[in-house]
């Protein structure tokens, strides 16, 4: 039996105030479909909720944008409902976009209920784009990446072929994220030639799948792979030092191998001291010695485990056997005053000798007190003690000429000229002294 409901009750709810004065409370009204900030693609939605019976119609009004400053779109209101629900359906479709939806319920006390949705309409497929891959590359297992709109799944499908009409050989999946995405790479791998892709995505929404515009790129073979050539052993490479780096005659030098082999360790060495001589088997290190000054050519011979040889020739440089110039080198101090016709010397000292070294004192011109004189510096617990000429310490005239000889065997001494001028100061001359003690000579460079 089907019933008709053909009245309804006038009611109003009535609350007590401050100080027990009565006031009307507004009707309870709320909008419980489509749902706050939902969205689908259903343009014509049925809007359903919850009324305060007998407290009146229910309108509801439809504007566009996110709230209700927006253009009224639709206008609706309903009387008959079901005991405390509304439903209405909208009878036209509305456009994609956001809108706003209020629903007012006003009872008899004139008071007014509010109730407010925001929602969306959205019929358009996913907006999706894909990036071109590498072109031409020898990658056949490339990923593609790009943009969806949707946060479903995103598949690239690639053809074969310039064109998405080809025959679909491998696919590529993506997370939809609404955003950017990045597939995994294509399975299965793809073969040399030329091929077309285009992602897609489903709506979550239900409506039509989102296509990217297609993109054609190239596989190459891959390079061919070139057999490895494995050189040669190499053999080690020989080289040696010497020390001193000038030897002198008859003083010992030491050759020493400086020869590196990366792949297999050193095993023999053999030396030729000359450069026609033969090899004579030794160590990395040697002792030489050369009889003779000038150039000697030196050669090393280094074999590794693998019997590979090579060899180092080095030329060494000897010098003839040097003197050594007397150590500590003596000092020789003179004190005087002059005048214009001689001078007085007060002071005649060598100092700063080796123990044993002789100091002879010659003089030479009219007013000399002594010809010669001699002596030999000997050791005190205080070291070396300076030798004084006394006997020329006194008044010598223009034109006397002093020579002071400071001498060791097997060493290059001393050599002071004192030469008394008239009026003048004296002229003093200092070099070295022969080892044979006898005359002077230029003092070595080093």
């Amino acid at each position: 039996m089907r019933l008709l409901r053909i009245a309804v009750v006038a009611s109003a709810v009535i609350a007590l105030g401050h100080g027990g004065i009565a006031s009307a409370m507004p009707p309870s009204v709320t909008i419980i479909s489509p749902l706050n900030g939902s969205r689908g693609n259903n343009q014509t939605p049925i809007f359903s909720g919850l009324e305060e019976e007998g407290s009146g119609a229910v309108k509801l009004d439809i504007y566009e944008g996110s709230t209700t400053g927006g253009t009224v779109v639709q206008e609706l209101s309903t009387e008959l409902f079901s005991i405390g629900t509304w439903s209405l359906e909208l009878p036209q479709a509305l456009m994609d976009g956001t809108y706003t939806a209020q629903a007012t319920q006003t009872n008899l006390a004139s008071e007014t209920g509010v109730s407010t949705v925001t929602f969306t309409v959205d019929t358009v497929a996913p907006t999706v784009t894909l990036n071109s891959p590498e072109s031409p590359s020898d990658n056949a297992t490339p990923s593609f990446a790009g943009t969806a709109s949707d946060i479903m799944p995103v598949t690239v499908t690639i053809h074969d072929g310039a064109t998405a009409a080809g025959k679909l050989v491998s696919t590529a999946t993506a997370a939809g994220t609404g955003a950017g995405w990045k597939s995994s790479d294509a399975s299965p791998a793809l073969s040399a030639g030329e091929y077309t892709a285009v992602a897609v995505q489903d709506s979550s929404l239900g409506n039509p799948a989102g296509r990217s515009p297609p993109v054609t790129f190239t596989i190459t073979s891959p390079p061919a792979l070139t057999p490895a050539v494995i050189p040669p052993p190499a053999p080690p490479l020989a080289s040696f030092k010497w020390f001193p780096p000038v030897p002198q005659t008859g003083q010992t030098v030491s050759l020493v191998s400086s020869s590196t082999d990366a792949d297999s360790p050193i095993t023999a060495f053999a030396w030729a001291i000359t450069s026609a001589g033969a090899f004579q088997e030794g160590g990395s290190v040697l002792g030489a010695a050369f009889s003779t000054p000038g150039t000697h050519v030196v050669r090393l011979r280094v074999t590794n485990a693998a019997g590979l040889s090579s060899i180092a020739t080095e030329t060494i440089n000897v010098v003839g056997h040097i003197t050594p110039l007397m150590q500590p080198f003596p000092v020789v101090r003179i004190v005087g005053s002059y005048d214009a016709a001689a001078i007085k010397l007060r002071l005649l000292r060598v100092q700063q000798m080796p123990a044993g070294a002789r100091v002879m004192v010659r003089c030479k011109g009219l007013g000399c007190p002594l010809k010669s004189a001699s002596r030999r510096a000997i050791t005190t617990k205080h070291g070396v003690a300076p030798i004084e000429l006394k006997g020329f310490e006194r008044s010598l005239p223009a034109g006397v000429t002093l020579e002071i000889l400071i001498s060791k065997p097997g060493e290059i001494g001393k050599y002071t000229r004192f030469k008394v001028r008239r009026a003048k100061l004296p002229e003093r001359t200092d070099t070295c002294l022969n080892p044979a003690g006898t005359k002077p000579l230029v003092c070595p460079s080093s």
